[in-house]
């Protein structure tokens, strides 16, 4: 076992590493996440935004242990909280979470019931690392690589222990709203990270004990709402980030699906083997850019792609249209377009490339046309994930935070801004033309989705019998 060490690291100050978490830092499996940036390629727009899985992992595992030590979780699960923390990265695929989306749209249909939601296949593949790979066998016993498998997946004791490393108010989203407001230069995401531990506390709750926060921690529980809100809204969902993120998406499913690329075939059709796995751990961000810029791929619409992206030759926005756009009331738009885009997408991207042909007098092809579909929640929705609310932990009964904070009390949970957007090259330097082209694209889009939805509802009515009909 190597000798406890302090990692120098510009958020959190010294990280102190035990002997054991030294070893598994040590480990290639480990080492890979140097290699993969915390967001894709958000560093187009932001030149500072280089960090990476490794940066952002040790910063999770030294929030977890601060945690734990102000909640006063026992030594057992204390380690085994660390444990997960630094565990719970490791099945990310190069370029992070934006490539796994394209894992995730190629797998099998069975696989969601394996996996939960599809979105988390990564998270299946973290599990199976965790309980299967040799470079851990050292470092953990393999109990504990079944309790921090455990712990990461459905939870290991009292809730409070997942709720520490996966949560509303977890360690991870602790690190990256610091470490992306730092790396990208803005402000957005800071919060007081000290204050808002001193409030955590282990409230009980259907017979278990959760985390939850101190009824004196309102004020700096609003803060860290509010830095996720606005870290989402002016970072995450940046136009610049958005187009790379969508561009990358593309390139990667074209060379799967069109260009027929043998190593990403291979790479994003998930099997439950390990095989798979150990192909999967040999790619990382620059083995993938190095795969996609060989001379081999400049013909195929991968290549191409890929190039126009590491040269910065960005698409552009040709129109955004939020669904609370006038032109759509009274009509289906805003409630079907959000369920059925994926039906619509590729068939109103052949219908875009169409007309912005005739508009650019160029051929623009359908696959070089990205149609995206977006939600910006409320920061009261904001303020929960996709399991529960942050809790409140009152005198009797706790309530959720959004029920006891004013500031949040005036905010409408409902009011989510949605929008579709459209991506693709142009090479207009004109302002005014450029005006020009995206009144006259939004207008086709706007009136191509009229007509889409209301001939779908219009095949619905017909469908339906009819009332007061004479059958002669």
């Amino acid at each position: 076992m190597s000798q406890p060490r302090e990692i120098r690291d510009p958020i959190h100050g010294f990280v102190r590493l035990l002997g054991r978490e030294c070893d598994i830092v040590d480990t290639p499996l480990f080492q890979r996440l140097r290699r993969i940036h915390q967001l894709a390629m958000a560093y187009m727009v932001y030149p500072g935004a280089l960090h990476t899985r490794f940066d952002h992992t040790l910063g999770v595992t030294d929030v977890a242990g601060r945690m734990c030590d102000h909640l006063r979780i026992d030594e057992g699960h204390r380690t085994l909280v660390r444990m997960a923390g630094l565990l719970h990265d490791v099945g990310h695929g190069p370029f992070s979470h934006v490539s796994e989306s394209v894992l995730n749209a190629l797998s099998e249909p069975e696989l969601e019931k394996t996996a939960g939601k599809k979105e988390k296949i990564h998270e299946l593949i973290t599990e199976k690392i965790i309980r299967q790979h040799p470079d851990l066998s050292g470092p953990l016993s393999g109990n504990d690589r079944e309790e921090v498998a455990k712990l990461l997946k459905s939870g290991l004791d009292e809730a409070v222990h997942r709720d520490i490393i996966s949560g509303p108010l977890d360690a991870d989203k602790q690190d990256y709203l610091l470490r992306d407001s730092k790396y990208c230069g803005v402000t957005y995401g800071i919060f007081d990270i000290s204050q808002l531990h001193l409030t955590l506390c282990q409230g009980r709750q259907d017979g278990n004990r959760h985390l939850m926060v101190k009824e004196n921690g309102i004020h700096a529980l609003e803060q860290f709402v509010l830095a996720k809100y606005y870290l989402t809204t002016q970072v995450y969902r940046h136009k610049v980030r958005l187009i790379t993120d969508q561009m990358l998406v593309r390139a990667i499913s074209l060379g799967v699906e069109s260009d027929k690329i043998p190593d990403l075939e291979k790479l994003y059709r998930y099997k439950d083997t390990q095989e798979y796995i150990d192909n999967y751990l040999k790619w990382d961000d620059y083995r993938l850019t190095t795969e996609l810029l060989r001379t081999d791929y400049e013909g195929t619409k991968c290549g191409r792609m890929f190039r126009r992206l590491v040269e910065r030759n960005l698409f552009k926005v040709i129109f955004q249209i939020p669904l609370t756009d006038g032109r759509f009331k009274g009509s289906a738009v805003p409630v079907a377009l959000p369920e059925q885009f994926p039906a619509i997408k590729k068939d109103m991207e052949s219908q875009i490339a169409g007309e912005l042909s005739k508009i650019l007098s160029e051929d623009v092809e359908s696959d070089f046309v990205i149609l995206h579909f977006y939600s910006i929640q409320s920061v009261r929705k904001q303020s929960r994930n996709d399991e529960k609310a942050i809790m409140i932990d009152m005198s009797d009964v706790p309530e959720p935070f959004e029920h006891r904070s004013r500031l949040f009390q005036s905010i409408n949970v409902g009011m989510n801004e949605e929008f579709i957007e459209c991506y693709a090259p142009c090479n207009l330097t004109d302002e005014m033309k450029k005006n020009d082209l995206r009144n006259e694209m939004r207008k086709f889009a706007v009136s191509w989705l009229l007509k889409r939805f209301s001939a779908s509802e219009d095949s619905k009515l017909d469908s339906k019998p009819q009332d007061n009909v004479v059958v002669s």
